[in-house]
């Protein structure tokens, strides 16, 4: 593996899991929101609701397609760049821990944001 390519994948990586952690961030700062809103109908309020939402979930969308696509470099090289370098360290059980804990950050801030932009659309187009 060539050096710059080594560190396209190094830096793929490293922005794959700062997407991970934005999806979360996204989702908890939308549930913060809500709770803080409350049942607020002053029509300022929900401007500014409407368009730190639409924010909000242009992040969430944007951290969604960068997991997708940066995913897919990521799991081609897995094997040959991130897990050889943990096995040749001994830090295979680290390796794992992360993975399993990115994969809850993403499970629950996914879920968060799905959930929860919902309740964002039925305030702001109410039936």
């Amino acid at each position: 593996m060539s050096h710059g390519y080594a560190v396209f994948i190094l830096m793929n990586n490293y922005f794959h899991d700062v997407a991970t952690a934005m999806l979360l961030a996204c989702g908890i700062a939308l549930w913060v929101i809500l709770k803080k809103l409350g049942k607020s109908s002053d029509g300022a309020v929900m401007g500014y609701f409407a368009r730190l939402a639409q924010g909000i979930d242009r992040l969430a969308q944007f951290s969604i397609a960068w997991i997708i696509l940066g995913g897919i470099p990521r799991v081609l090289t897995f094997t040959t760049f991130e897990w050889a370098n943990a096995v040749e360290k001994h830090h295979e059980a680290g390796v794992i821990a992360k993975y399993a804990i990115a994969s809850v950050m993403m499970i629950a801030g996914a879920y968060l944001w799905l959930v929860l932009r919902k309740k964002v659309l039925a305030i702001l187009r109410p039936s």
